[in-house]
């Protein structure tokens, strides 16, 4: 049986972090509980000081790519991202359900090519997923901020990608 691989946390590497809502339910399927996730992903950032590289939220689950954050670890800020998300969608629908599965993936993202690609996939997923016809279309993403028109809530930070082409 293959061992489970821990990431590594300190080496100040990007983190490409994928959550799925508990039973692949769309616990994100509302725009408002969308914008409430967006929120708190955005005062997260800020208090863990961490820059987010990429996103994206969709009906039933959302990916990140993040910076190390500069105050504890992104296995915290996830956790606690998760924590807030789900006691606010608990409140809203009046519920005690749980909104996330147990497990999550982090994975080590290296190098712009690389960096790059998982940009691309993340964008195209709303445009794959039949929800726009456009990855820019999609307000819960950071495929706006990259082609260079508003940005959302989050606050997104390019790192040296500037000289490898986004299919935007």
């Amino acid at each position: 049986m293959a061992k489970r691989q821990e990431p590594v946390y300190g080496k100040g590497h990007l983190h490409i972090v994928t959550c799925s809502c508990y039973g692949k339910q769309p616990k994100l399927g509302l725009e408002k509980h969308r914008n409430v996730f967006v929120r708190l992903l955005e005062e997260l950032r800020v208090k863990f000081r961490f820059d987010v590289v990429g996103y994206v939220v969709m009906p039933d689950h959302f990916r990140l790519l993040m910076a190390e954050p500069a105050v504890d670890t992104a296995a915290n800020s996830i956790e606690m991202l998760r924590q807030r998300y789900q006691r606010r969608y608990n409140n809203s629908a009046r519920s005690t359900e749980q909104v996330w599965e147990n497990r999550y993936s982090d994975m080590h993202v290296f190098g712009p090519e690389k960096t790059a690609a998982q940009l691309d996939l993340m964008h195209q997923e709303p445009v794959k997923a039949g929800l726009v016809e456009s990855g820019t279309d999609w307000e819960w993403s950071s495929a706006r901020s990259y082609a260079g028109l508003p940005e959302g809530v989050v606050t997104v930070e390019r790192v040296g990608l500037d000289s490898i082409d986004l299919h935007l």
